[in-house]
């Protein structure tokens, strides 16, 4: 893919702007801005996109007749250094339409990790999402053998501003009431996808 030459920055600043990911030859679409450093973000695999509909669709269920959107890959900007793609996001409906989302709309994201994105979403994200407010933030992680997930719900303290395990990492069905009432049923996902071309695509990736 070819993109538009990046500006100069001067070594003392704080690196690249979101202005500058805009810049880029396809608007920056698949590119994350963290911390002033482009980061390219590869397309999804099918695994992951399995992952993401389904637990959108789970969402979408619970999510009816609230104030709120569920979307999927919309970018979400920060701040003036960090504008990221979450793979879902649960949003206020009132800012849910502008983009990039401000982070402020954001009641939940969530992201799949991939093998390439392990330290980016279990830490700096992590990190990141914490600082800007966000309530709360799942981390979903495809396993090969037994085909499966590895769902962990962080919530937001608010004393400390930091992200607390209120589920830790769990391969079982799960219950949770933010940002409404849902139950996950990690189990019946992994069952139905055992059999399929999800499973071997996960084993192709490890």
């Amino acid at each position: 893919m070819n993109a538009a030459p990046l500006p100069h920055r001067d070594l003392g600043s704080r690196g690249f702007r979101t202005s500058d990911l805009h810049a880029l030859a396809d608007g920056g679409s698949r590119f994350e801005l963290i911390e002033g450093c482009i980061v390219l973000s590869p397309p999804p695999s099918a695994a992951e996109t399995a992952v993401c509909q389904w637990l959108a669709s789970t969402f979408d269920v619970a999510n009816r007749g609230s104030p709120l959107v569920v979307d999927r890959g919309q970018p979400v900007r920060i701040g003036d250094h960090d504008e990221v793609r979450p793979d879902i996001v649960v949003a206020h409906v009132s800012l849910a339409e502008t983009t990039p989302i401000p982070v402020e709309a954001l009641s939940l994201v969530v992201e799949v990790v991939s093998p390439t994105s392990v330290l980016r979403d279990i830490m700096t994200k992590r990190a990141l999402y914490a600082r800007a407010g966000v309530p709360a933030y799942w981390t979903v992680i495809p396993r090969a053998d037994p085909p499966g997930l590895v769902v962990t719900e962080l919530r937001r303290d608010e004393s400390t501003g930091v992200y607390v395990e209120r589920t830790p990492p769990t391969s079982a069905a799960f219950s949770t009431d933010h940002p409404w009432r849902v139950t996950v049923d990690v189990p019946a996902f992994a069952a139905d996808r055992a059999s399929s071309a999800w499973a071997d695509d996960q084993r192709e990736a490890t």
